[in-house]
């Protein structure tokens, strides 16, 4: 029964081969320059192409649920798809399309690999912290940091806010960008600076400072920061697995498309670091805040991502 099922897919493969093939050329038009590249001829040719891809999915999922034309053929239609519905609308409405359903579609569709960058960077996070402590002076003096940050009634949080703001936004970046190395560059830069803020903190703990005051003075933009690296972190992942995994797909066409995935987090990342900019700005550094509440508001800014996410991204 096997062997006829097999033999069957063969003959499935070998007769429509030709017009996927036709389908996949087209693809890779709309991946290098968009749906606007192709005239009224082309595009009427596309649907007629992605209609019949489409069904014959739908036959293979059926006859063949196991074989080899089924996998190949969800790529196939799934690229076709983001062109196939595109949408014509204004700039304005665009921007709240993407912020209320883009962007969220985008966090859930990746959230594996962004998960994955932040096990990397609270790995190097948590190492730092679990050697700084059994030995004390490992990233350096604790006595010398209590004497340049001050009494910690006395901090403003200039020395704090400049150094997260410019560290995760270079982070952010470079966990992106890196990802073309085949992700070791990403996981680098996950796991290095995970040990750089470990390493921080284990410095204010050994320094005998107000932890509560410290947390306060990093985690209310802290939260927002954090998930712009964990997002970049995981489209630095995403361009890994195109390069490495390319399936069925050339390792041209696979990295094309994944960096497509990876590049939908890109405006939504940009976002979170504006806001955690106007946080920094306008909120951490108030005088009259108890640090307790700050740190209430950073816990409700988390618990703001994750319905944002949940409720939009299905």
């Amino acid at each position: 029964m096997n062997i006829n099922r097999q033999a069957g897919e063969a003959r499935f493969i070998s007769r429509h081969e030709d017009r996927w093939k036709a389908l996949e050329a087209v693809n890779a038009r709309l991946l290098r320059g968009g749906i606007h590249k192709l005239n009224a001829a082309e595009i009427r040719a596309f649907a007629k192409l992605f209609r019949l891809a489409s069904y014959h999915m739908a036959y293979a999922k059926t006859h063949f649920p196991q074989g080899q034309a089924l996998p190949y053929l969800n790529r196939l239609v799934g690229v076709a798809h983001n062109y196939f519905y595109v949408r014509e609308s204004g700039a304005w409405s665009d921007i709240w399309h993407y912020i209320t359903r883009g962007f969220p579609k985008a966090v859930r569709e990746t959230w594996r690999y962004s998960g994955l960058a932040a096990a990397l960077f609270f790995a190097g996070l948590l190492f730092a912290a679990f050697y700084g402590g059994i030995w004390p002076g490992m990233f350096g003096n604790p006595e010398t940091l209590a004497t340049n940050l001050g009494p910690p009634e006395h901090w403003d949080g200039t020395f704090m806010s400049a150094f997260f703001v410019t560290n995760n936004t270079t982070v952010a970046f470079n966990a992106f960008v890196w990802g073309i190395f085949a992700g070791i560059g990403t996981i680098y830069v996950l796991i290095y600076n995970g040990i750089i803020i470990g390493a921080l903190f284990g410095f204010f703990h050994q320094a005998g400072a107000d932890m509560v005051m410290a947390y306060s003075l990093v985690l209310p933009h802290g939260i927002a920061e954090l998930a712009a690296i964990f997002l970049s972190g995981g489209a630095g992942l995403l361009l890994a697995k195109g390069m490495l995994l390319p399936g069925m797909l050339s390792r041209k066409h696979s990295l094309i498309l994944h960096a497509k995935k990876a590049a939908a987090l890109i405006p939504g990342i940009v976002l979170l670091l504006i806001a955690a900019a106007l946080i920094e700005g306008f909120f951490t550094p108030l005088g009259g805040v108890s640090p307790e509440f700050k740190i209430f508001f950073a816990g409700l800014t988390g618990v703001g991502f994750i319905m944002w996410f949940w409720k939009y991204g299905g």
